[in-house]
């Protein structure tokens, strides 16, 4: 019996979405089975090792794995999907946690289940890396902007396969972490081509994929419509706070001491912020307004930053003065500077807002203008039909519909 188009593509995003939901329980079952074997190897009074452990080995594999069958399975065809899938996957590789159970110190022999093992342990990441370099190529249709991009899928493809294979054949093999090194018996290309010679070659390739995957978002942006624009500004805002955030970690880490999880924490959260975004603008964009959501982070963040400097600055001051004069501190000066920051919030918020809102969403900010103006006017408006006039010319003005009308519903008699 001939099945029509419409059953084939049931059929086909049924079997997609088994597969997908399949292998996100793995993910997570592997995650969870690990994770105990994670935490035994982190120092116990290390936080920020406890965050790597839990974020890295559970929280940023399930979300990628989860999200991902969400929108497989809205979306079978969408590649962004399997491409998350995949960092789920390479993520939860269990080479490393199985390494560390049978050889965790340098074994007296190189058997061909840790040759496997300590293999897989060194390449395991770069499929990880090369699904999220090509995410921005494939977002948020699921393919390049046009069939000219698709070298850069090929050169992922390649560069890939060469460094599994060199990988491979080195002289040397062990754990990613060179916890130990025995002779590769398969292997003849030296450790220090790898280290020394390759290592060139592979950043100028790594760097060809990164610049073409951002170059194709920019391109598909400038020729994308309305929708497709808002989904492009959901992941350009997760890749900006990631950018922020791993440049903030180089600040709140202290290479010295273990209060460097609060580093690790924002990168964590930055890290997480990507699929999160990236789900909402396939599956769920109409839901929200990413403009809000710039416009709100770039008030508070400036807002905050303002304050910050307020604050800091009246201490510093304050103190500084107060020093002089008495030879010691006051923590009366302490409050003093709360007491003016939580005088300032307000109205400098109101700045900040005015003054992006004029910079940056200058549209907005004239329609509120009318429709505020508006509000004014219709206060001491007595006459009904000029008011009319006037809302009909204030929908224009903002709205700027194809047509306008009012209907006034008349009195019962």
């Amino acid at each position: 019996m001939n099945q029509t188009p419409e059953i084939q593509i049931q059929r086909k995003r049924k079997t997609a979405s088994r597969i997908a939901w399949t292998l996100a329980g793995l993910v997570v079952g592997v995650a969870l089975a690990a994770l105990p074997l994670d935490l035994q190897r982190t120092p116990p009074d290390s936080l920020s090792a406890l965050i790597d452990a839990l974020a890295w080995g559970l929280a940023i594999p399930a979300v990628f794995a989860i999200l991902a069958a969400l929108i497989i399975s809205r979306q079978p065809g969408n590649r962004v999907g399997w491409l998350m899938m995949l960092v789920g996957v390479t993520a939860v590789l269990p080479a490393d946690t199985i390494l560390f159970m049978v050889a965790p110190a340098r074994p007296t022999a190189l058997t061909p289940g840790l040759w496997l093992l300590a293999t897989t342990d060194n390449w395991g990441w770069v499929p990880m890396i090369f699904a999220v370099f090509l995410i921005p190529l494939h977002f948020p249709r699921g393919r390049p902007p046009s069939p000219g991009w698709r070298w850069v899928n090929w050169l992922a493809i390649a560069l890939g396969i060469f460094f599994v294979a060199l990988i491979s054949l080195t002289n040397v093999i062990g754990p990613f972490n060179e916890s130990w090194q025995l002779p590769n018996p398969v292997g003849f290309i030296p450790i220090e081509f790898l280290n020394g010679a390759f290592l060139i070659f592979w950043g100028i390739g790594l760097m060809t994929i990164i610049l073409g995957s951002i170059a194709s978002l920019f391109v598909r942006y400038r020729r994308a419509a309305t929708v497709e624009r808002e989904q492009i500004k959901w992941l350009l805002y997760a890749a900006a706070f990631f950018a922020i955030a791993y440049g903030l970690t180089f600040f709140l880490t202290d290479p010295n001491a273990s209060g460097d999880s609060w580093g690790n924490l924002l990168l964590t959260t930055a890290v997480l912020a990507l699929p999160i975004a990236i789900a909402i603008a396939i599956l769920r964009y109409r839901l929200y307004d990413i403009d809000i959501i710039i416009r709100k982070t770039l008030q508070y963040g400036v807002l905050t930053a303002m304050l910050a400097l307020v604050y800091f600055g009246l201490i510093v001051l304050l103190q500084t003065l107060f020093g002089q004069a008495t030879g010691e501190q006051s923590p009366i000066i302490i409050v003093v500077s709360t007491l003016v920051i939580a005088a300032l919030f307000t109205p400098l918020r109101r700045r900040v807002q005015d003054v992006i809102d004029r910079r940056f969403y200058r549209k907005k900010y004239d329609a509120q203008q009318v429709l505020a103006d508006f509000a004014r006017h219709a206060r001491d408006e007595t006459d009904l039909e000029n008011l009319v006039s006037e809302l009909v010319r204030v929908v224009e003005e903002t709205m700027q519909p194809e047509r306008v009308g009012v209907w006034l519903k008349g009195e019962r008699r």
